[in-house]
């Protein structure tokens, strides 16, 4: 038992110094690696390290400089292409809104797997960027919209009474999530190749098969009895006429469409206009001559008469949708005539005056020719004393007169003195008015002129005086 022992404290002892061994081997080996990793990180200071791709494109043991300007080669050339069925194109950065950031990428690759004692043997990156979303899909919806066709729904046409049917037809459309993630996986890692899509077939939600029912409810519609009464006069439109005014429009009911058969109001709306052409009465309106202030009729006026189209549209719409007979008597409203005046001026006379309120301009007139002129100042019509206008004649002359302006109401607030007056309508009159100085004939008249008279200059108030008498015309016009 003694020499047991003796052996198993042998075995113990010689484990014991084995493990010690092991254990400094480890510890040179741990040594000898973190010198390796010193040496190796002091090389590589300023290089990327060995075994980092970016966008497929090795730069390991590249300095930064070499690895920026191959990075830089790849972004500064890049351009999105797409392949989809048979359509071709291409993009810049710009049109999808793609900006890569270069510099952000070479921290990324020098950095990659420095933080490990032993880099690893590959390190594959993408290129780093921003992207602006509302660009890109901007971008996409326009290449969907070049691609993508809608399906036609299949529809009815009425030709006459026959109900015939529209067939439907597929579209087609690509999957712009998709499309737009396939941009994005681009724009990381460049292809060589165009990135590759095909678009997907789109069915028609109303197939031409399931419009039966529709063209049945055409049919009922045509087959309805209308009848617009007047008096002694029915108007009774045709199966065809009836089939002119029908819609069809798919409703949605629940995960399913369908075609249904409407009535357009604007077609009934002009059928019943038709009906009104034959039945209406046209107003005859009222003509009147006034010549030189002196009216007379030339034709007398008359009352006309129209049919309410409103309620017999509305009957007509109400009868067909509900598949129902109508006899609907129309009713009718005066249509009140107008009287429509023409003013004439007839001066075929050896004397008269002139007064042109828009040039604010006097002109005399004997025997067809001007024997003198003046400007003037006329009524403040934006100050609501416009001077009147048409044919007159003087009916009074007076000189050293006082003019009051009180007798035709309290806005008429002046009293002046004048050396010559010569109205031609109630209180109108042409005067002269020393207290503007010689300001005449500007168009300052609209606010700054008179109460409604024609002022004049004192030299012509004095000759026009001289000159006109008592039933002189004078014609006021703009």
């Amino acid at each position: 038992m003694v020499g047991v022992t003796n052996l198993s404290v042998f075995r113990t002892g010689i484990w014991a110094s084995v493990g010690r061994g092991v254990v400094f081997i480890a510890g040179i080996g741990t040594v000898i690696v973190l010198g390796a990793q010193l040496v190796l990180q002091g090389y590589y200071a300023d290089k990327i390290l060995p075994g980092v791709t970016v966008a497929g494109k090795d730069i390991g043991s590249l300095t930064l400089a070499q690895a920026r300007e191959k990075i830089t080669g790849i972004t500064r050339n890049y351009t999105l292409k797409l392949s989809i069925d048979d359509k071709q194109f291409s993009a810049t950065p710009a049109d999808i809104g793609l900006k890569y950031s270069v510099e952000t990428t070479i921290k990324t690759a020098y950095d990659a797997r420095r933080d490990l004692l032993l880099p690893t043997p590959e390190a594959r990156l993408p290129l780093t960027y921003s992207l602006d979303n509302n660009r890109l899909k901007s971008y996409v919806a326009s290449i969907a919209a070049r691609i993508g066709t809608e399906a036609t729904d299949a529809t009815l046409v009425v030709k006459g009474t026959d109900v015939q049917v529209v067939p439907d037809k597929d579209g087609w459309s690509i999957d712009p999530v998709r499309l737009a993630g396939l941009i994005r996986a681009d724009a990381s890692v460049p292809s060589a190749t165009a990135v590759r899509l095909a678009a997907t077939q789109q069915p028609a939600r109303i197939l031409a098969s399931s419009v039966t029912p529709a063209i049945e409810q055409a049919n009922h519609f045509m087959a309805v009895p209308i009848t617009l009464t007047y008096q002694d006069r029915a108007f009774v439109p045709s199966a065809a006429e009836i089939g002119s005014w029908l819609t069809f429009n798919g409703r949605v009911e629940g995960d399913k469409s369908r075609l249904v058969a409407g009535v357009d109001i604007a077609k009934i709306r002009g059928y019943v206009q038709l009906v009104a052409g034959k039945v209406n009465v046209p107003p005859v309106d009222k003509k009147i001559i006034i010549e030189n202030g002196v009216t007379r009729v030339e034709r007398e006026g008359t009352d006309g008469m129209a049919i309410d189209q409103d309620p017999a549209v509305a009957a007509v719409q109400q009868a067909v949708t509900d598949q129902q007979p109508l006899v609907f008597p129309v009713t009718t409203h005066v249509v009140p005539f107008k009287t429509l005046s023409t003013s004439l001026v007839s001066l075929d006379y050896g004397r008269y005056i002139e007064i042109n309120l828009s040039k604010q301009h006097l002109w005399v007139w004997q025997d067809h020719a001007v024997i003198y002129d003046a400007p003037i100042t006329s009524g403040a019509t934006g100050a609501g004393f416009p001077t009147v206008t048409g044919l007159f004649s003087v009916y009074y002359k007076a000189t050293n007169t006082h003019l009051r302006g009180y007798a035709y109401g309290p806005q008429y607030n002046y009293d002046v003195q004048v050396d010559y007056w010569m109205p031609f309508y109630s209180g109108f009159g042409m005067h002269d008015a020393s207290w503007r100085n010689g300001n005449f004939g500007g168009q300052d008249y609209y606010y700054g002129g008179s109460h409604g008279c024609v002022n004049l200059p004192d030299d012509a108030a004095a000759f026009i005086y001289n000159w006109v008498e008592v039933g002189t015309p004078v014609w006021v016009h703009k």
